[in-house]
């Protein structure tokens, strides 16, 4: 396997954050009244509910070796997509917009993969298309990335 030249993780804070806390204020509002096994099951049903989504979605990582650039979301690494380098054509430094959201998003710009913030690298690949990967360190990716991607002979623009 390639030796890792670029990883990093990040976070969706905001939603390790309200997804609890919102399951707290449901359950205690919805099941008052409830006797303590049916209020045993409920937390347990959103315990999993929570461990489930925020396993998917509530991270993701980026990583770059020498040859593919691979992303995924969750602690469970699915999803998950990968793009060789040599497919790459181009990257620049960009930011996300906050009505853009977080996750996994189609914009007029092409896909979006953000945890947090707005600093992001957008990739155009060799078909044209472009995505946009939302990073804590957006300098450190696009500089690994730029060192290790094969520059074209012309250019499109």
């Amino acid at each position: 396997m390639n030796q890792i030249k670029y990883q990093q993780s990040q976070w969706m804070k905001v939603l390790w954050i309200t997804l609890p806390l919102i399951t707290l204020i449901v359950m205690t509002i919805e099941t008052n009244g409830l006797d303590t096994a049916a209020r045993l099951r409920a937390l347990l049903t959103m315990a999993g509910i929570n461990f489930l989504v925020l396993g998917v979605i509530g991270r993701l990582t980026i990583k770059v070796d020498s040859t593919y650039l691979r992303w995924h979301f969750g602690v469970f690494g699915w999803p998950a997509w990968k793009l060789p380098l040599n497919e790459i054509r181009h990257v620049e430094l960009c930011e996300t917009r906050w009505v853009e959201g977080w996750g996994i998003r189609f914009t007029k710009e092409g896909m979006l993969y953000n945890a947090t913030g707005s600093g992001a690298v957008r990739i155009t690949k060799a078909d044209g298309s472009t995505i946009r990967l939302g990073s804590a360190e957006p300098d450190r990716l696009f500089a690994q990335l730029h060192q290790l991607i094969v520059p074209t002979s012309h250019s499109s623009h």
